[in-house]
């Protein structure tokens, strides 16, 4: 009888192990295909490192001149920053493979909107996604959606930017957060010093 659940507790343990190894397959299959499509295509952006930026400083060159910031942002890959407000599907769109769209609040200036379309052939990033949460802070690497943000930015009054082929990571924890906790620390030890004295 003991040895029949230790069986079974190890086919059970091989399975899960084998879907997690299943799932970094499917995943590494997913970005070689987006990849080998994008270099088919011509579009070589996602395979440069990406260009630090908010959507302030987007918006800001798109209020000056759409042409030229078009041509300024539309030719890399961009990383910006953000505050989760939204996570949800796109559905009816024939001409592209985006169907997650995450919105975020920008983290420079939350009057700033960008939303993130992410390629889901495969469902890995479904996967990818279920774990994140409106007020998650995230980094989002992707390319200019133009066609997309023209639509909403036509009026010259909104900030808002879409990026295509985005790829979405957990924003790491500021240093800038901990900082005022051990100044106030190092505050109370002072005065704590010259109460003694």
């Amino acid at each position: 009888m003991q040895t029949g659940k230790l069986m079974a507790g190890l086919v059970l343990a091989g399975l899960l192990a084998g879907c997690e190894s299943m799932d970094g397959a499917m995943s590494s299959i997913n970005g070689v295909l987006d990849g080998t499509g994008d270099v088919l295509s011509g579009d070589f952006r996602m395979l440069a490192d990406p260009k630090p930026a908010s959507l302030g400083d987007i918006w800001a060159d798109w209020k000056k001149n759409e042409i030229t910031a078009k041509k300024k942002w539309d030719a890399q890959a961009i990383l910006v920053s953000g505050t989760v407000s939204r996570i949800t599907k796109v559905d009816g769109l024939s001409i592209t493979n985006d169907t997650i769209a995450v919105y975020f609040k920008d983290s420079v200036n939350p009057q700033c909107t960008g939303k993130a379309l992410m390629r889901d052939a495969m469902l890995v990033n479904q996967k990818k996604i279920s774990n994140l949460q409106t007020g998650d802070k995230i980094n989002v690497t992707g390319v200019l959606a133009t066609s997309d943000s023209e639509s909403y930015n036509s009026s010259n009054k909104e900030c808002y930017f879409a990026f295509a082929k985005s790829k979405i990571e957990a924003a790491p924890a500021s240093p800038a957060a901990t900082a005022p906790s051990k100044a106030a620390t190092g505050t109370k030890s002072k005065s704590t010093k010259t109460s003694k004295k």
